[in-house]
Order: C-alpha cells, then structure tokens, then sequence
C-alpha cells in the first residue's frame, strides 16, 4: 500500500464515523416522540394508526355475496356464515355472520380471498379497543337474530362496488356484542356463596375448626396509627381504611354488593361483624377486628382483645405471647 492509499483510507475511516456519530449526536436536540396514551393525544389513536394496521375485522353486509370465501380461508374457523332460503323472495340469504375476535390471529387471509375473487366486504380496521369482561364480548355478530340479509349480485366491473367507509360496521358489532353480553355477576356471586357454603358445611361434618389468627405486632401498629388518625364520626373515611383490610374482590360473600358497602355498615355501627369477608379468611378477620376495636373502644382494649394480659402490643419483631390453654 502506497502513502496516498493509506491517507485515502483514514480519510475515509474518519469521514465515516463523523456521519455516523452525526446521527447518533443529532437524537440530543430531538423532541421526543412518545405519546401517553390515551390521556395526552390530539385526536383519537384510531385515526394516528397507519392505513393498512390491522384491527378489528369487519363486514358490509350490504355488498357481501356470501361466497363464504373468507370462511373456507380462516385457518383457525373464527368466521360463521349460514345461509337459509328466504320464506319471502324464495331466495338464499344469509342468517348469520360472525367473527369470533378473541380467536382471530389477524392474518389477512380472509380480506385477501374477499378482496381478489369478490367484493372485499369482510376488512380490518384501525379499530383495537375491545376489553370485556367475558369472550362472549369478542364475538362480533354482524346480522341480528331474526333477521335475514339477501346476497349482494357483483357487478362485472369490482370497481363499482360502493364500499363504504371503514370502522362503523365494527364499532356498531363491538357495541352490540356488550350490549347482548352483559356480565352475570349476580349469578357468579351465587355460585360463590354455594362453593362458600358447602365447604363450610364440609368443614364442620369433618370435626374440623377454624382457629383464630393472631395479627402481627407491625401490622398492628400500622392499622392502629391509621385508625387513630381518623376522626369519629367520619365514616367514609373509616369505611375506606377498613376496605383495604379486606380481599377487596367485591364478591358478595359477605351479603353486601361490594367491600366497600360491607366496610361502610361497620363503620357505621350497622354491622359489627369483622368475619363475613371469606376471600380475605381468618387474617382479614383478625385485621378489621382489631380496627375497629381500636376505633370503637381504645387502643389499649383493642391491645388486650388481640395480645392478652398486657394493654400493650409487643413491639414489632418480638414473639406476642402464646394465648392462655383453653380450660
């Protein structure tokens, strides 16, 4: 290598890594682009997602053949299509089309079989939101129940097909999927008080019995330092400190609609019983009735009720003493 090649290459040497670090150093002076969603956006995400995401499928049914192309295309048979005979015109008409959106894996593969040999009436959307509490609220149903949809005849020319525009049909199918869907919660809450009971009843044929819990000397200190921060009287206030002692799962084990409606009857002197939260068991018992020991009596009884003997809690790390052997 002669001397003019080797200046040639640190000259190319150096000039490369300036335009890199060029790119690295220029990120300093940039604003960033991260966006809180959904609080700090300008307008709705849908709208700020690229043309071609891929969201939640939907159908104009008013251009759709019923070829049922896209159903023979899904590889996991998340679309139902049924055709009937219309009593009326005698015709074939569709009674069902659904999409089981819990179960689509967003391929493609049915828009690309609809777009290239019909109509495209089945596409993805910009569309993502859909949380719900049961799958039965990802099933998207695009005709009603009873209702029939007659097959749209294609022209010859595809470019004449009045495709509409992309969003509503499964804004529409999403709502009406949580409208006909509701949570059956009172039902859950049934079948828990059931499970409930027949473990109790279980327990006690067996002999078997529950002992109580001694609550944790820290733990004790917390709950009393937060309960003699609270005014009497200040029942809402008091119904809070006591939901967070329980499970706070809003079962309905405890006969009330929710914790915080079992908390507030106790902080309010309506109900006096600390046991009725069973998720929470015997820890939570032994949590909520040394509170409102502390609140309705005095820290020194509430002491004594959970320690025994002395009106003090034993400090945080030592043994509390073993409860008096029953006679």
């Amino acid at each position: 290598m002669d001397l003019a090649q080797y200046i040639k290459s640190i000259s190319t040497a150096a000039t490369t890594i300036l335009e890199g670090m060029a790119v690295t150093f220029s990120h300093l002076f940039r604003e960033p682009i991260t966006v809180q969603y959904p609080d700090k956006t300008d307008r709705p995400v849908s709208e700020m997602l690229p043309p071609r995401y891929r969201g939640f499928l939907e159908v104009q049914m008013d251009i759709c053949t019923g070829c049922k192309r896209c159903e023979r295309a899904c590889p996991i048979e998340c679309i139902a299509i049924d055709l009937v005979k219309d009593p009326a015109t005698k015709k074939q008409a569709m009674s069902r089309f659904d999409i089981d959106m819990g179960k689509c894996m967003y391929c493609g593969l049915c828009v690309e079989a609809c777009k290239e040999e019909s109509t495209g009436a089945i596409r993805h959307t910009r569309e993502f939101e859909g949380a719900g509490p049961t799958l039965d609220h990802l099933t998207f149903r695009f005709i009603h129940s009873n209702q029939l949809i007659p097959l749209y005849k294609a022209p010859k020319d595809l470019s004449e097909v009045p495709v509409g525009e992309y969003g509503p049909h499964a804004r529409e199918a999403r709502e009406r999927a949580m409208r006909d869907n509701p949570a059956q919660l009172e039902e859950l809450r049934a079948i828990w008080r059931q499970q409930a009971g027949s473990k109790k009843k279980k327990a006690a044929g067996g002999g078997k019995k529950q002992g109580k819990v001694q609550i944790d000397a820290g733990k004790a200190d917390k709950i009393k330092g937060n309960v003699v921060q609270t005014p009497k009287g200040d029942v809402k206030k008091f119904a809070l400190l006591l939901e967070t002692l329980t499970a706070q799962t809003d079962c309905g084990a405890c006969g009330y609609p929710t914790c915080l409606e079992y908390t507030t009857a106790m902080a309010s002197g309506a109900d006096r019983d600390p046991s009725k939260c069973e998720p929470g068991g015997a820890e939570a018992t032994a949590d909520i009735g040394y509170a409102m020991d502390v609140y309705w009596k005095s820290p020194e009884e509430a002491d004594k009720a959970a320690f025994g003997g002395g009106a003090q809690a034993p400090a945080a790390g030592e043994p509390a003493p073993a409860p008096a052997p029953a006679p």
